[in-house]
């Protein structure tokens, strides 16, 4: 199994600048103790919640007055998603960490986590076991475009897309605070509608959240 069959599709960044409280903060709201610290896809570093508690309070810092900046692990140590799932594992052993930021032609795509792989191993072995030795393949996504435009008073956006999409598919829209999951529905060209869109169109299609430009949209599998 590769990483890219199991990985969390998006990561939840933060900027540099920001206080520590508003990473631990944002850590308790999107339930994760690893942030990307960066700006769009360009990741700079990381940092976890074990940096907070013991490099920050633990040294008696005020996390109000003290920046991700300072805390931050840099360079970034990341996985190719195409890379396999016991090579995963055995950089986050070497290395004393339990999640890679999933990198790819220098592009941050999401984040695998120790959790991830063993889960995937459990059911691998849960269906041998007792699945008739059928295997049930873990979700996956390829990308399929990107945002180019956001019409909030209509909830539709504009995407540019690089592979065919279709009526009915299982989306994922993510970016720097994006992070949601969709069918395609309300597909349209030049306000017609269409039940499936090709590469180099740009489709319009209604958006159960607020996107921005630039995001990436995952066809989930």
């Amino acid at each position: 199994m590769r990483v890219k069959d199991v990985m969390v599709y998006g990561a939840v960044m933060i900027e540099p600048t920001a206080s520590v409280a508003d990473a631990a903060a944002l850590m308790a709201q999107e339930d994760v103790g690893m942030l990307v610290v960066g700006k769009g896809d360009k990741a700079e570093g990381v940092i976890t919640d074990r940096d907070l508690l013991v490099r920050c309070v633990g040294q008696g810092e005020m996390p109000d007055s003290r920046l991700v900046s300072e805390y931050l692990t840099s360079p970034v140590i990341g996985i190719a998603p195409d890379e396999d799932l016991v090579v995963a594992s055995h950089m986050m052993r070497e290395r004393h960490v339990q999640r890679l930021p999933v990198v790819e032609n220098g592009e941050l795509q999401g984040v695998v986590s120790y959790t991830d792989i063993a889960q995937s191993f459990g059911q691998v072995m849960y269906d041998l076991m007792f699945g008739a030795g059928e295997v049930r393949q873990m979700p996956s996504a390829m990308q399929v475009g990107r945002v180019t435009h956001y019409y909030s008073h209509q909830g539709v956006a504009v995407v540019d897309l690089i592979a065919p999409v279709r009526s009915g598919d299982t989306l994922r829209f993510v970016g720097h605070s994006t992070n949601f999951k969709q069918k395609a529905e309300s597909l349209e060209i030049d306000h017609k509608p269409i039940s499936e869109a090709f590469p180099g169109d740009d489709a319009a299609l209604k958006v159960e959240s607020r996107v921005r430009s630039g995001d990436r949209l995952y066809r989930v599998t």
